[in-house]
């Protein structure tokens, strides 16, 4: 996980009332498969602040890439 998202990740159930899992799998299930869509689409349709949001697709867009592909996240090759 990208180091400047871990505060924002150990705060995000507490903040949006919805667990980690939870806001991965209504990406998942919502088709979102980028991470500008995932990031509008929390803050558009369920309000949820642009820092919780980036660190919310960062987090599942990034599971669902190790899943995958098999490989880590590289932060260095983040081109969005």
């Amino acid at each position: 996980m990208p180091s400047r998202h871990a505060a924002d990740i150990r705060q995000v159930e507490h903040k949006t009332g919805r667990s980690l899992d939870e806001w991965c799998e209504l990406l998942e299930s919502a088709g979102v498969g980028d991470r500008r869509d995932a990031v509008n689409m929390l803050r558009d349709s369920y309000a949820v602040s642009h820092a919780f949001a980036l660190a919310i697709a960062d987090h599942c867009l990034r599971r669902t890439d190790d899943d995958d592909w098999g490989g880590a996240y590289d932060d260095e090759d983040d081109r969005w």
